[in-house]
């Protein structure tokens, strides 16, 4: 039985993302340093540097939900991009190759499964946000 362990999911997330070259090239992270790319693409969703032409892809859970079977819960992971408004079409190029990379992936013995897109989202004045959910399903 695996057990819920929520900063290993998330760092293998953030790992799919940190060496997937097609995703760097779009958030034009290409030749950033591994710090640079880590300050870039965040375990949580809560920022406060997000400035100029930076991009950001923000990875957190949200609230489980219980499912018919007591025994079961489902683990939602939301992401969302956030890029300057002048570039909206980048965040919706972003989150199509994040579903590519996840949707029925399996991470650490888990299988993802896209749950929708939320759309556009709020964010910082002059940016645009563009999100989606997967979940997956955990034993109590």
């Amino acid at each position: 039985m695996l057990l819920f362990d929520p900063e290993k999911d998330l760092t293998a997330v953030q790992n799919v993302f940190l060496n997937d070259s097609a995703l760097l090239s779009l958030m034009g992270l290409s030749s950033a340093t591994p710090l640079e790319k880590a300050k870039q693409i965040i375990k949580r969703s809560q920022y406060d540097d997000l400035t100029d032409a930076k991009k950001r892809l923000c990875i957190f859970f949200i609230p489980s939900r219980q499912t018919r079977n007591s025994d079961l819960f489902e683990e939602v992971i939301q992401i969302d991009c956030h890029v300057p408004i002048t570039e909206d079409y980048k965040a919706r190029q972003i989150i199509s190759r994040v579903i590519y990379l996840l949707d029925r992936k399996r991470l650490n013995g888990r299988i993802l499964k896209i749950a929708g897109h939320l759309g556009e989202l709020p964010t910082a004045q002059g940016f645009y946000c563009y999100g989606v959910r997967f979940n997956f399903y955990e034993p109590l």
